[in-house]
């Protein structure tokens, strides 16, 4: 991938989490990378083509984080409290997630965007599912709902607050998140 491609997912990845995806335009990342709106569209000739792009890109960069975790042994706290710290620092850098910035908008986007989401969303349900499931059979975990529920309420949750923390200037973000492991001790 190209330093000037990959600059631009980043610059519009900032834009959607910082601002939203139909907040920003290309001439946004025009300017900050000093160049004509025609190089962008060189790399990505419409809007959707970027966002479906930024989506895959983090797709991949989970499945990259997953398998990182995997083959250092992380049990399922640490790979729960890794998971965790992502959206503790979106929250430090007064951001949203992609899920919760996408999904906000995801009755305007496009076909091909709306289906990576929905394919991020649910690599990280599976995932997070899987790893309360093997880690409430190891009785690392204790809760009483299913595990996919509890996957469902655990990001809802850490998208959500994110969302609100926009609105509330004063929400712990770090407290709402001790809840949620509190919540699954034995």
């Amino acid at each position: 991938m190209s330093i000037t491609r990959e600059k631009i997912i980043e610059l519009g990845e900032n834009l959607i989490l910082s601002r939203g995806y139909n907040a920003f335009s290309y001439q946004d990342i025009s300017t900050e990378l000093g160049v004509k709106n025609a190089a962008i569209h060189y790399y990505f000739p419409s809007k959707e083509n970027l966002g479906t792009s930024i989506v895959r890109t983090n797709i991949q960069r989970f499945e990259e984080m997953i398998d990182n975790m995997h083959s250092r042994g992380f049990d399922e706290w640490q790979q729960l409290d890794t998971f965790i710290k992502i959206y503790i620092k979106s929250h430090r850098e007064k951001k949203l997630c992609l899920v919760g910035s996408l999904g906000s908008d995801f009755n305007t986007l496009n076909e091909n965007t709306k289906k990576e989401l929905i394919r991020m969303t649910e690599i990280i349900l599976n995932w997070l599912t899987s790893t309360l499931t093997t880690g409430r059979e190891k009785s690392i975990f204790k809760f009483n709902e299913e595990p996919q529920n509890k996957a469902i309420l655990i990001l809802s949750s850490l998208v959500a607050t994110l969302q609100i923390s926009r609105i509330i200037d004063n929400i712990d973000y770090k407290s709402i998140c001790q809840s949620i492991t509190d919540g699954l001790k034995p």
